[in-house]
């Protein structure tokens, strides 16, 4: 069997057509600018080599290169003033720009005369999902904060909030799907905290390093050098009091949301009662348990 030599990956046929491309590119500049536009016979030149660029059969790309081989030659003799190759150049891209047009022009029209396919469910669904999100993207100007609830007076049946804990950071969920924005604050939180305790680890692995070296400067008896410890201990003391601070105020949020989950359903079972309906029973469970400082994370504590 003969061997298979694909064209593009032959380091002789990509010498033979790089050459070929850089003549053209040359002819192109040194054509008059009564003649053509440098522009757009370039522009021509690059999109006929992009489309050709992936050819494999033999005979395309002898007839390909015969082309190249030939434009080469109308464009040399179009510089040194021939009138009848000036001519045959000018033909040439009236011709080619008039059937760009018309191609356009009917794709245009296939394009409007297509019937278009029905969306299947999942595409409706991922469709309206993505409407949801591009709505959501942004804080509603007309938006309550969530810790103003419970409200006295709702349209329709009150929905329950739900306490939810995403990796430490609390928040109410009132309905699904949840809101874009909502779920950038929460990964910006998340990713803050992550920040700092990569920081805060990669200070004390320092902190370890620094201490040799004032154990290597006690040795030596050079008492008048700073301490390398002393500063890696201020950055990390204040890391930890960031981890720990953001902390303390996500144990108070989670206290708030608690007691407006609990006034939101104790306003329900009232409705319910006076609407002559017995609701259903519902597990309100607190996912953050009792607000203790034991159960809360802590700057020891790493994000699983």
């Amino acid at each position: 069997m003969h061997k298979v030599v694909v064209p593009k990956r032959s380091g002789i046929h990509r010498f033979a057509c790089l050459a070929l491309y850089r003549a053209l590119l040359r002819k192109c500049s040194r054509l008059p600018l009564t003649v053509a536009s440098p522009v757009s016979v370039k522009f021509l030149v690059q999109y006929k080599f992009r489309r050709c660029r992936n050819i494999q059969s033999p005979s395309q790309v002898i007839n390909a290169l015969q082309a190249g081989y030939e434009a080469v030659d109308l464009l040399h003799s179009t510089s040194q003033g021939n009138e009848s190759e000036i001519y045959r150049l000018q033909t040439l891209l009236s011709e080619g720009r008039s059937l760009r047009l018309l191609n356009a022009s009917e794709h245009r029209e296939l394009t409007n005369a297509r019937c278009n396919k029905p969306l299947s469910a999942l595409d409706k669904k991922k469709a309206e999902s993505r409407r949801y999100q591009r709505a959501t993207a942004y804080r509603h100007p007309n938006a309550q904060p969530i810790l103003s609830r419970p409200r006295p007076v709702v349209s329709g049946r009150r929905r329950v909030p739900v306490l939810v804990s995403a990796r430490g950071v609390p928040f109410l969920r009132i309905k699904k799907p949840q809101p874009k924005i909502l779920s950038d604050v929460i990964r910006t939180k998340l990713d803050k905290r992550w920040n700092r305790i990569l920081l805060r680890d990669r200070l004390q692995a320092e902190l370890l390093l620094a201490k040799d070296e004032d154990d290597w400067d006690g040795l030596v008896g050079d008492e008048t050098l700073p301490s390398w410890t002393s500063e890696i201990r201020v950055a990390l003391e204040e890391v930890i009091e960031k981890i720990q601070g953001s902390d303390q105020k996500n144990k108070e949020l989670a206290e708030a949301m608690w007691n407006v989950v609990l006034s939101e359903r104790k306003l329900a079972e009232e409705e319910a009662e006076r609407r002559g309906l017995e609701i259903q029973p519902q597990s309100f469970t607190n996912p953050y348990g009792t607000f203790d400082a034991a159960t809360m994370p802590t700057a020891n504590d790493e994000i699983n």
